[in-house]
């Protein structure tokens, strides 16, 4: 049987433990460009997450919005700092100048979240929970599925494999698709914001591969926690009914695999073969693939 002085102990640091976690400061990291509804969605339904009283900070990029986002998201969101880009900036500029701002507060975590997601009440709570503690080397990714078919969408990636549906339990990924990711302090501080050398892709994939290279883990949750639908193949270098000269122009796009930023992806990523992934795109457009 423990003595009153162990009761007195173990009340004291449960006490600690609660107020340490209520007093969390959380930064809020998006970014957008003429989605006004799924924005406003994507903030209403972070408006239902309060995992113990955090404390959430809102930092929304607008990159040249011409749909009202930003002033409708003004008078329903009047605590969201909404910074304006030209239309330049594109997904890995707006989040790196959301999360270069978000710095300056020194949150205990750092939120990234697509603004097409849509998050049930408990998912924050859940990455919460995975990562632990904002001195953790712990990222914890969202799993996220269609809303209509609950297909899995997005989430955590392992090499070679692809996506991971989830299986009722965490799962140790590779990398991640940034529709919602916790990033701890303690990685931002070894790893930095989203790499400089992305305009629009690839920022999401390399900072997970860099986090698992550097002996961090990429961890998914047990079930999913939110929704967003996938973006169609047709349209896209990979729809293979258009001509190979379409598709190579679709491919070199800023908003696709620009040469240069794949190499660079690449060449920080793929080891010793990085010029055999580097070229692989343009080899499977010239074979029709």
């Amino acid at each position: 049987m423990r003595n009153s002085d162990d009761i007195l102990t173990l009340v004291a640091i449960s006490d600690t433990q609660q107020s340490t976690a209520c007093n969390m400061i959380i930064s809020v990291l998006l970014t957008c460009f003429n989605r006004r509804e799924h924005t406003l969605e994507c903030l209403r339904s972070m408006a239902r997450q309060n995992p113990c009283g955090a404390t959430l900070h809102y930092y929304l990029v607008d990159d040249g919005s011409t749909d009202g986002t930003a002033e409708t998201v003004a008078r329903e969101f009047p605590d969201v700092r909404i910074l304006q880009g030209d239309g330049s900036l594109y997904w890995c500029g707006g989040m790196r100048l959301a999360w270069q701002t978000a710095v300056g507060s020194d949150p205990d975590y750092y939120l990234l979240l697509n603004d097409d997601t849509h998050l049930y009440p408990t998912a924050l709570a859940t990455l919460l929970d995975i990562t632990k503690s904002p001195e953790s080397e712990i990222i914890a990714v969202g799993a996220i599925c269609d809303a209509e078919t609950g297909i899995f969408t997005y989430g955590g990636i392992r090499r070679f494999k692809g996506s991971i549906s989830p299986t009722g339990k965490e799962e140790i990924c590779d990398t991640f698709h940034a529709n919602c990711v916790i990033i701890p302090r303690a990685v931002y501080l070894k790893i930095g914001t989203l790499h400089h050398r992305y305009t629009h892709g690839m920022g999401d994939f390399d900072y997970g591969l860099q986090a698992t290279m550097r002996g961090m883990k990429v961890i998914q949750s047990a079930e999913f926690i939110g929704t967003c639908s996938s973006n169609p193949v047709t349209g896209t270098w990979r729809d293979r009914n258009l001509s190979r000269r379409a598709r190579w122009c679709l491919l070199n796009s800023k908003k696709t695999l620009p040469f240069l930023e794949w190499m660079e992806f690449n060449r920080r990523n793929s080891g010793i073969k990085w010029p055999l992934y580097t070229i692989s795109p343009w080899i499977q457009i010239l074979l029709k693939r």
